[in-house]
């Protein structure tokens, strides 16, 4: 399992969205909280420069793999960030490895693909363009992830999230597909409630693929749980509105050092 560190303190697991390498995290992230703690970024079984491992694999056996390198790193518990079908690992890294999660982020997230229907047909048409037509076209549509703020209103950004969106996407399309194929088996609606360590749901205002309700359902579930929205994002909220979530973390996370 490829993985990058950088800092020093208490360790950050940064774990990436579908199709998604963990260099995402890199340039706002890591960048911003590698000065106070030591953040591990990590390429999911299916992305990046991680090798072997069946295909597809569960959103567990993802958490699995995470829970492996955090047992290989000799890791204290860690705070855990994750985004999108990351934030679904997350979950289950709470709920089947819990001590080795000290707390939670969980951006972009959602409970139940059976439930939320609007995010089943999302993931089935993605993965449908991406096993049935040119890769170019299934790019296309990754649009949808966008704030329409964004689109509508800062073309510059637009231009620029789209770039950076695509030099950290996995060039392993059999591995995209997977992980589309774990996003649409993702089911912890009847258990969040197990989660028992500090969590923070936060997600932008404007994400058409995690709908805002979703994330709320998380929140509500989880008891205890911090829910912080982010104004004129979208699903691609660590790259639209770098700061806004940035400081949401770091609030979050400067609570858990006085525990």
């Amino acid at each position: 399992m490829y993985y990058e560190e950088c800092g020093a303190g208490d360790p950050i697991i940064w774990i990436p969205g579908t199709g998604l390498a963990g260099s995402m995290w890199r340039t706002h992230q890591v960048a911003h909280f590698s000065g106070h703690y030591r953040c591990i970024t990590v390429d999911l079984r299916g992305s990046g420069q991680t090798t072997g491992g069946a295909l597809p694999p569960t959103v567990a056996d993802l958490a699995t793999d995470v829970a492996g390198l955090m047992e290989a790193l000799h890791l204290a518990p860690a705070h855990v960030v994750g985004l999108s079908l990351g934030s679904a690992v997350a979950q289950e890294l709470a709920l089947r490895h819990a001590d080795r999660v000290r707390s939670l982020v969980l951006a972009a997230t959602w409970s139940s693909t059976r439930i939320e229907k609007h995010m089943q047909r999302h993931f089935e048409s993605r993965l449908y363009a991406l096993e049935n037509g040119p890769v170019d076209v299934y790019a296309q549509f990754a649009f949808w992830m966008s704030s329409p703020s964004v689109i509508d209103e800062e073309p510059e950004l637009q231009a620029a999230v789209e770039l950076e969106l695509t030099a950290h996407m996995s060039r392993r399309m059999d591995g995209t597909a997977a992980h589309f194929r774990a996003d649409l088996v993702h089911d912890t609606a009847d258990r969040l409630s197990q989660i028992s360590c500090p969590t923070l749901v936060v997600y932008g205002e404007e994400d058409r693929i995690t709908l805002p309700r979703y994330n709320e359902r998380v929140a509500a579930s989880i008891p205890g749980s911090t829910m912080r929205a982010v104004p004129r994002a979208g699903h691609l909220v660590w790259l639209e509105r770098p700061e806004l979530l940035n400081k949401h973390i770091s609030e979050f996370l400067g609570t858990q050092a006085t525990r």
